[in-house]
């Protein structure tokens, strides 16, 4: 019973990093863009979420919608109407970096002045078992965030690898500048990319707040593991986010059975170091030339 707790919370766990991750893995191969302002963008979906949802009483599926819409819009506004004047400029990357990181701070404080310091949640009973008398590891939560996660993640994956998009975006992450002179709109590629990484924090965020909650303060934490779930799965892999947020999280998991839950982080980074020090690119990154 121990183990199955272990592995299916550090599963569960995993795939929620791995949500974060592959939006912030997407932007960092494709624009080179370390986006911290991803989770400003997570917590706009979250309390968009809760606001029509809970405030409005909208039908959660209505309420969803209207989250990823309002996710994927912002999203896109970062890119168009604050990255592309620094780049544009030429600005630097700690200068975007910065540029970044001050969103995510703006957007916390906002929050918090609007809605409280307290962070917002829905009690959605998804943590009741899917059997009357089944173990409390066997719920409905568990099973959303897997098989949700999943399905989001693999069709990413297939965007990139099977159609006409992915593929300019492939080629865009390559060489921008080789990409661009053979015709292709680098600019609304990297427009779409932000609204993609967008869309696929959105059910992170739903997931985060019908369980947790979804707190302004823990953006930067979050976004922190998904950028060390980004790295140990390899610079624009979007399967090695999954992986990699699975292998986070089953490591989490498992030491806070062993250790205080306070040395997790510990744990997460020596992990990290380790795996890094065998595999420089990443569990699925190339070697670069």
């Amino acid at each position: 019973m121990l183990l199955g707790s272990i592995l299916v919370d550090g599963l569960v766990t995993g795939c929620l990093y791995a949500l974060v991750a592959v939006g912030f893995s997407l932007l960092w191969w494709l624009t080179g863009i370390i986006h911290i302002a991803h989770g400003a963008v997570y917590l706009i979906a979250g309390y968009t979420m809760f606001a029509l949802a809970v405030s409005l009483g909208l039908p959660f599926a209505v309420a969803i919608a209207g989250a990823t819409v309002v996710a994927v819009v912002g999203g896109a506004a970062i890119q168009q109407v604050i990255y592309r004047p620094f780049q544009r400029r030429a600005a630097t990357e700690d200068a975007i970096i910065t540029v970044s990181l001050g969103i995510l701070i703006i957007v916390q404080y906002l929050l918090v002045i609007i809605f409280g310091p307290e962070g917002v949640s829905i009690d959605a009973g998804l943590r009741k078992p899917l059997l009357a008398d089944g173990p409390r590891v066997l719920d409905r939560f568990s099973l959303i965030a897997v098989l949700g996660a999943s399905v989001a993640i693999f069709g990413l994956h297939f965007l990139l690898r099977r159609t006409r998009l992915g593929k300019s975006m492939r080629a865009a992450a390559e060489n921008d500048s080789l990409a661009e002179v053979l015709g292709l709109p680098i600019k609304r590629i990297q427009m779409i990319a932000h609204a993609l990484a967008a869309a696929m924090v959105v059910p992170a965020a739903v997931l985060f707040l019908c369980d947790t909650g979804v707190h302004p303060p823990e953006a930067l934490h979050l976004v922190l593991m998904a950028a060390v779930v980004a790295i140990l799965g390899g610079k624009g892999s979007v399967l090695g986010a999954l992986v990699g947020g699975v292998v986070v999280g089953i490591a989490e998991s498992g030491m806070v059975f062993i250790v205080d839950a306070g040395w997790r982080q510990l744990i997460t980074f020596t992990l990290l170091y380790v795996l890094l020090l065998l595999r420089p690119q990443g569990l699925f990154g190339t070697k670069a030339v």
